[in-house]
């Protein structure tokens, strides 16, 4: 039998996370998506750090259930309000994305995103060179 007093509990719980992720998106880029400016994700969004520094809060140390990541974005919400320049608001595919490019070694990255450049198949790609002189 379902215990209905859990259940509500629970979704409070998410709600409550879901509004400070609201809040923080709102301070960190107008409560969109760094990478893709979507406003809206089926998926969600979460806070990306872009360095950490000595015990910094990181959601590993958390319980891994909606107390867990309730009490993390509770204690990140501060610290995101404080040094706004260490974090970025981003959807989770583009969180996953960026994570799994952060696995590779610097020489494997320059690797693949050369043969990125070599590939012509997509035409939705043809100016990424152009483009990614620009920003470097």
């Amino acid at each position: 039998m379902v215990n209905v007093q859990s259940v509500v509990c629970n979704l409070n719980k998410k709600l409550e996370t879901q509004k400070i992720k609201i809040r923080l998106g709102e301070a960190l880029g107008d409560g969109k998506c760094f990478v893709c400016g979507k406003a809206k994700s089926k998926k969600g969004f979460t806070i990306h750090h872009l360095w950490y520094v000595f015990n910094d809060i990181t959601y590993d140390k958390y319980p891994h259930d909606s107390d867990g990541q309730l009490k993390y974005y509770q204690d990140l919400e501060p610290i995101v309000m404080k040094e706004k320049e260490r974090f970025l608001y981003l959807c989770n595919t583009d969180h996953v994305a960026l994570e799994r490019i952060n696995r590779y070694n610097p020489e494997k990255l320059l690797k693949l995103i050369e043969a990125f450049l070599l590939t012509k198949t997509n035409e939705k790609h043809k100016n990424f060179s152009k483009m990614l002189k620009d920003i470097l």
